[in-house]
């Protein structure tokens, strides 16, 4: 229900609910630890990234096996080291980009009040509740599209990976690649004009569980940190939308002007000069015929 390819989207989804519960059991694990380990809230940001690997390894060790191997191409692979070894990647394009887990955190560990829509909101209210709610959802979403991605970078065409994982309309060679180019086109999109449009209009989209599949919404969130870090293609991007505000208004205004001017002469101008052009022609039509009728008599 989003509109854009997930990387869950290839599994069964006997597979799908698996992955998604055991995630959510390591985040219970993982705040287990961070209360014993006596953290305190302003911690979290400096922590958020390594608790996100954390989550990310510990969940793909127990998703697929600690020592699970594949056989690929007749050499023996230590499949779950292999998928570790995306650490970087994943990260980069996943992990570093999940909003809002230290506040998450802090709200879960120590009932810190959410700020939703530069307000707060004290940790019991029930606003509170379903901000995090939707924090939360997002957080294991993400971190499940985290689990497959080295999945489909490296074993994605292995026969064993598919009967054990996908959904039967995406086994094929050709609907594999067809997922996968989406995928990759979802990333360079969201790098060059939807994270860059995002950040200028100061917002996160997050998935969240629908009772229909995985939905998309939009929440506000100050991000002007963010902003004024953007270079390249992603800054051109926000002052093209800047330029495009700036503008759109006056264009719109003397589209709108030049419209009522060419309406005023079309039915004024115009309209009256074939109004006068009828009348004549009618008028004309009627002498004939009054004169074809008089020679008749």
């Amino acid at each position: 229900m989003t509109s854009i390819p997930l990387e869950i989207d290839i599994f069964r989804e006997d597979k799908k609910r698996e992955l998604l519960h055991l995630i959510l059991k390591k985040i219970e694990d993982i705040l287990a630890d961070l209360r014993f380990s006596q953290v305190h809230s302003d911690r979290l940001p400096v922590m958020q990234a390594a608790i996100l690997r954390d989550l990310w390894q510990a969940t793909t060790i127990d998703f697929f096996g600690r020592y699970s191997t594949l056989l690929v191409e007749g050499i023996t692979v230590d499949f779950v080291n292999s998928l570790l070894q995306a650490e970087i990647v994943v990260q980069t394009a996943i992990l570093d980009k999940i909003p809002l887990v230290s506040d998450l955190f802090s709200y879960l560990l120590f009932a810190t009040p959410l700020v939703i829509d530069n307000i707060s909101f004290a940790a019991e209210s029930l606003e509170a509740k379903e901000r995090a709610e939707i924090i939360l959802q997002n957080l294991i979403i993400q971190l499940a599209n985290a689990v497959v991605q080295p999945l489909l970078n490296q074993f994605a065409e292995l026969e064993v990976i598919k009967q054990n994982y996908y959904d039967r309309r995406l086994i094929s060679t050709r609907e594999i690649e067809r997922f996968r180019n989406s995928l990759s086109w979802k990333y360079r999109a969201r790098t060059y004009f939807e994270e860059p449009r995002q950040i200028f209009e100061s917002r996160y989209e997050m998935l969240l569980l629908a009772p229909r599949g995985i939905a998309k919404i939009s929440i506000y969130a100050p991000r002007d940190r963010e902003l004024t870090r953007l270079s390249g293609i992603p800054l051109v991007v926000t002052l093209a939308l800047e330029l495009r505000d700036a503008i759109a208004p006056r264009i719109q205004a003397v589209v709108s002007f030049v419209g009522k001017g060419i309406i005023f002469v079309l039915t004024q101008v115009v309209g009256k000069t074939i109004g006068l052009i009828g009348r004549g022609v009618l008028q004309g039509l009627g002498g004939s015929w009054q004169e074809s009728k008089n020679k008749r008599l």
